[in-house]
């Protein structure tokens, strides 16, 4: 490392390679291996993660994301990108209440209306989401797997938008992942561009067919 004399002279906001690599040790630092078994990872771990793939920092160990992942994490490339899309999607209190207890996305969209970062509504109450509760929000949970089983028409359209958002989450990921040559990226764009407008003509036409009630 450099003499604080030296690091004067850098110019005023720069950052040097040191310096990332630092941050990406402070990161690592934090959550060593990142703590994850299973389904037990911290909101913590999984803004880790996002941070870690959104600055590109892991390229400064000469790596890709997919081997940093397995290498530096501990954990597969497609397990962290998932990681990302479940903080992405529902926020940090579905990493509170999966290091309680087992609950799948599927699950948790079933009772995300009643989550908040004061606990979840539980019979009119709200239960603070702690290991103490732990019986109280199981209860909430199966009643609210017990309810989308009465009701097959929402459990199946929860269903399909499920499926819907993780094939668009894999299409980003991919895209992300493309484009290493200036022709890839050219392509990319083209593709992109038609995609966005593909998209926003169907939103257009599901629009027109929807009754949005005020």
């Amino acid at each position: 490392m450099g003499t604080a004399k030296d690091r004067d002279k850098q110019p005023a906001g720069s950052t040097t390679a040191d310096e990332a690599l630092f941050d990406l040790g402070t990161w690592l630092g934090r959550h060593q291996a990142l703590g994850m078994v299973a389904n037990r990872c911290s909101a913590a771990d999984a803004e880790c993660l996002r941070s870690i793939r959104r600055s590109g920092q892991y390229k400064k160990l000469g790596m890709t994301w997919e081997r940093f992942c397995s290498e530096r994490a501990g954990i597969s490339r497609a397990h962290a990108d998932r990681l990302i899309r479940q903080l992405e999607e529902f926020g940090a209190n579905y990493f509170r209440l999966a290091e309680m207890m087992d609950i799948s996305p599927q699950t948790y969209r079933l009772i995300a209306g009643s989550v908040d970062d004061a606990g979840i509504q539980v019979g009119g109450e709200t239960v603070a989401i702690c290991a103490d509760n732990r019986d109280k929000i199981a209860t909430a949970v199966e009643s609210a797997r017990e309810r989308a089983k009465s009701t097959p028409d929402q459990a199946d359209r929860l269903s399909k938008v499920s499926t819907l958002r993780k094939l668009l989450a894999d299409f980003v990921d991919a895209a992300e992942a493309a484009g290493r040559t200036a022709e890839e990226r050219a392509d990319l764009i083209l593709l992109l561009q038609d995609g966005a407008r593909r998209i926003e003509s169907l939103a257009e036409a599901v629009r027109r067919h929807t009754y949005v009630l005020k």
